[in-house]
């Protein structure tokens, strides 16, 4: 295994505690990017690809103009693509302050901030406050339990959109389809869409999903 697919794997054994992924990517920081390189990180160029697709169905969510959250946005490599993709208007955040002022350095956000975590609902931010929020690499082993939906779903305005990754192990260690079912079930959104065992990284495949927020 080498010294970056380690990294990764380390990472999955963070058990969702706040304290320890803040520490654990403040010192991953400055390495982060290349080491995803190496190990064929395909998530932020995965997700474009599923903007690009959600675009032509969805205009007010998705264009020039839309409002975009980019959580979790670690260095910033999603915002870059949304930025390529002709998004001018990017909020990011992430737990991690290091991670934050790597993605900085982009220089394609309007804001960004840090010491979010995922699992206190985004109270740092109103409700409905975006067009469309994106997730890339956060639903995945030791980070974000399936709950960190309601807060995506929550700061983005009903008839938005939610675009964020899963990693197939986290899918399969979790009750995560369940618990997007069950808010299906009670109006809060509608899954337009479910791209599965698309590729992620060298790891194993990820599902990519496009959800409309209905409320």
């Amino acid at each position: 295994m080498s010294q970056s697919q380690d990294r990764i794997k380390q990472a999955h054994g963070l058990d969702g505690v706040p304290d320890r992924i803040d520490s654990y990517y403040g010192d991953w920081a400055a390495s982060y990017d290349e080491d995803l390189r190496t190990t064929d990180y395909r998530g932020p160029h995965e997700l474009g690809e599923l903007f690009r697709a959600m675009a032509k169905d969805h205009p007010g969510a998705i264009g020039t103009e839309s409002v975009v959250l980019d959580a979790g946005c670690g260095t910033g490599l999603v915002g870059g693509v949304l930025a390529r993709r002709g998004v001018t208007v990017i909020d990011g955040f992430d737990l991690s302050e290091s991670m934050v002022t790597e993605a900085r350095k982009t220089g394609v956000y309007r804001t960004l901030t840090a010491g979010v975590d995922m699992n206190r609902g985004l109270v740092e931010f109103a409700d409905d406050s975006y067009d469309m929020s994106v997730c890339c690499g956060v639903f995945t082993l030791g980070h974000v339990p399936p709950t960190g939906v309601q807060g995506l779903l929550r700061v983005t305005r009903p008839g938005g959109l939610v675009l964020l990754s899963t990693f197939s192990k986290y899918l399969a260690g979790s009750d995560f389809v369940a618990y997007v079912q069950g808010q299906a079930d009670d109006g809060a959104l509608k899954v337009v869409e479910r791209r599965r065992d698309v590729p992620y990284t060298a790891e194993g495949p990820a599902d990519y999903w496009a959800f409309e927020v209905l409320r």
